[in-house]
């Protein structure tokens, strides 16, 4: 024992007890360790929203992931990243919140990720210098009762957090809603199909009802088996009915006998009064080879259906009847329309004769084109009263198709001055008869020309957009097409920010010989009008009435007042409302909008609906990792040398500071022979050298 203090006391211990102090303090800090996120966006920590679903679950939620331990590094980075967010899930959660991280070296692990219905990622890997394909998983497989719903695949980090804390909360709504579903109450999937078509030579058809009656028995394993399977085959003359119903498919064919007869097909979800018709169509697929088509994604379509059927989204209303964009057609705002149709339900309002429901948080006017009357002003501005929410997008000019007889077809443009212009005005916004032109625009190649810029489609990035904002901050690449300029007067009461900016090489172009041409506009040459322009502002706070009392129509005037009048005219605000003013609504079609709505102006108009519905935390979580940091420089030779700087000068400080820490080394071994050897002969050509130096 003696002789063990007497180790421990001498320097021959040290070295071991720092390897034990090592190995202790690597066992304490996998245990107890503290993550600080430096990002910007703060990607790595949970929003509020994530934390506060995880920390109040009242039932089990189970996440296992499937990914595979041996991935390329651009990869293997994503997995990295999902485990840690999934660790702050975990650390945020309370007891009802689990995580399994599936090792899929073993089969029955790859067995059950193909039952859950997990799908295979295709990727590039490079073994002995040789560039191979692999097939893996890359997914995560989520239950909450007896509701699973997948994450797949998971390429990317960018909005990850968005997708698992969104899924979470659609499966607790689901399940809330698949419970309240009274006794025998159930969902009902129909299979529509004339009788004469299974003769018809169309792949697929013959294994149609099967196929959709397996898919039904294994979604009825996940939806408390609330999934009621229906065959129908309409006879010849109900077949309109059904295809007036529900918009299925009409397929017209020749019967035994030669007669021209019409049939349909479809497959609809059908819940009550509500219907949703599925993505299952005959197609040409080859030269007058017809098939079936959307039955390898049926599972995905009918468990989307059932969320949409069952489940109740906030409701925000898109008017309509004086010009708007339609939400239903590819030249309108369809993909608008898809974008938040999976978050809200979309309910279109015809003022002239509907009234907002009290119940609706916000509305949209997108594009008018034609007047108002005051009692549709009225409606609008009431709302505002109450403190409801509106986006508005209105366009400072129309475009008019004319006929020339020397050049053809042209296009004009003349003002926009629909009188929706004198409530922003009252509120405290006004949109310029003119389009904001940029030299930070979007550009495109010509064969003959080269590079065009298109001046009237200003490319926006983050220092154009207010970053202390959540339906702005990390965004980039937006595209304020065809937008006009804002003004912005103050109103007591009112605090207003200015969401999207143009940049400082901006100027404004009038609509008289106006033409969206890039050979024929340019850069005004006074430099003196070039200046920023407000595209989008937000406005917040209790707004005054733009009507002294309530517009009276002419029944009630030749009605007369009677003995008494009941009043309910507000004249100011009641509870803070908020409005967001562009001056555009081209944003909000496919020109500009994907249709995925995964980037640029599509995640700034679905974070501008967030914002006015309240979920302000979406917005964040959803931008998180979407925008790149880009050189802030107008310098092309600063550019270069920041690129070069950035590609070798690493390489070239490491050597440089190599070489010095190398000769300082040598300059300290001669140092100390100096001073404790001096005549060591090995150091005396060094020494003669140095005195030459001196």
């Amino acid at each position: 024992m003696k002789k063990i203090i007497e180790w421990f006391k001498s320097s021959a211990s040290d070295f071991v007890l720092f390897l034990i102090l090592l190995v202790l303090l690597n066992f304490v800090g996998s245990n107890a360790y503290v993550r600080a996120d430096l990002t910007k966006q703060k990607s790595y920590s949970l929003s509020k929203a994530s934390k506060s679903i995880v920390k109040n679950l009242d039932e089990p939620v189970s996440i296992r992931v499937f990914f595979d331990k041996k991935l390329p590094v651009q990869y293997s980075q994503v997995a990295q990243y999902v485990e840690d967010l999934l660790e702050e899930y975990k650390r945020a959660a309370n007891k009802n919140f689990s995580v399994s991280f599936m090792d899929l070296s073993k089969e029955e692990n790859q067995n059950l990720a193909q039952n859950y219905g997990l799908r295979q990622v295709q990727i590039q890997e490079v073994n002995n210098n040789e560039i191979g394909v692999k097939q893996t998983y890359m997914g995560l497989a989520i239950s909450y009762g007896d509701i699973v719903e997948l994450i797949d695949p998971v390429t990317s980090s960018e909005g990850f957090e968005y997708k698992l804390t969104s899924t979470i909360s659609k499966m607790i709504n689901t399940a809330a809603s698949l419970e309240t579903l009274k006794g025998d109450d159930k969902i009902q999937l129909n299979v529509i199909m004339s009788s004469a078509i299974k003769s018809l030579r169309i792949s697929g058809v013959d294994v149609l009802e099967d196929s959709i009656e397996k898919v039904c028995r294994e979604i009825n394993k996940t939806k408390m088996d609330k999934l009621e399977y229906n065959v129908i085959h309409p006879a010849v003359d109900e077949v309109n009915g059904y295809i007036e119903r529900y918009g299925i498919q009409p397929i017209n064919y020749r019967n035994a006998n030669g007669i021209l007869e019409t049939g349909c097909i479809g497959v609809v979800v059908e819940y009550g009064e509500r219907f949703i018709s599925l993505p299952v169509q005959i197609q040409d697929i080859f030269f007058n080879n017809y098939a079936i088509v959307g039955l390898d994604t049926i599972d995905e379509s009918i468990n989307e259906a059932i969320q949409s059927l069952i489940s109740k989204p906030t409701q925000f209303g898109y008017i309509v009847g004086n010009g708007e964009l339609d939400l239903a057609t590819k030249e309108g705002a369809s993909g608008f329309n898809t974008a938040l149709s999976d978050l809200y339900e979309i309910k279109t309002l015809d003022l002239s004769t509907d009234d907002i429901p009290a119940s609706m948080k916000s509305i949209v006017i997108n594009g008018p084109k034609q007047d108002m009357t005051e009692e549709e002003l009225y409606k609008i501005d009431q709302f505002i009263m109450r403190g409801g929410n509106v986006l508005f997008l209105v366009d400072p000019l129309q475009e008019m198709q004319t006929n020339n007889s020397f050049y053809g077809q042209q296009t004009t443009y003349i003002e926009n001055d629909v009188n929706i212009n004198r409530l922003l005005e009252k509120y405290g916004v006004t949109i310029s008869k003119k389009y904001v032109m940029d030299s930070q625009c979007c550009e495109t190649y010509h064969n003959q020309y080269g590079i065009l810029e298109l001046y009237w489609a200003p490319l926006l990035q983050k220092e154009q957009l207010n970053n202390k904002n959540a339906i702005t901050s990390n965004l980039g690449n937006v595209i304020m097409l065809q937008s006009a300029p804002l003004e912005i007067k103050e109103n007591d009461g009112v605090k207003s920010t200015v969401l999207v900016e143009s940049s400082a090489k901006a100027w404004t172009q009038d609509p008289e010989g106006l033409m969206l041409n890039p050979l024929v506009l340019t850069p005004p040459e006074d430099t003196k009008s070039l200046a920023k322009r407000n595209l989008m502002v937000l406005l917040e706070g209790e707004f005054n009435s733009a009507f002294d009392q309530a517009p009276v129509s002419s029944e009630k005037q030749e009605e007369g007042q009677g003995d008494y009048s009941i009043s309910t005219h507000l004249s100011k605000s009641k509870q803070a409302g908020k409005i967001i003013v562009a001056g555009t609504s081209m944003i909000t079609t496919p020109q500009v909008f994907p249709d995925d709505a995964s980037q640029g102006i599509a995640l700034l108009l679905v974070n501008a609906i967030d914002y006015l519905n309240g979920n302000e935390e979406l917005c964040r979580m959803r931008t998180k990792g979407v925008t790149i940091n880009v050189l802030d420089t107008q310098s092309k030779a600063k550019v270069t040398f920041f690129q070069l700087l950035n590609e070798y000068g690493l390489a070239i400080f490491v050597v440089i500071a190599g070489l010095i820490v190398w000769r300082l080394r040598i300059k300290r071994k001669i140092r100390i022979n100096r001073t404790y050897n001096p005549d060591d002969d090995r150091f005396v050509e060094n020494d003669k050298k140095s005195e030459a130096d001196k």
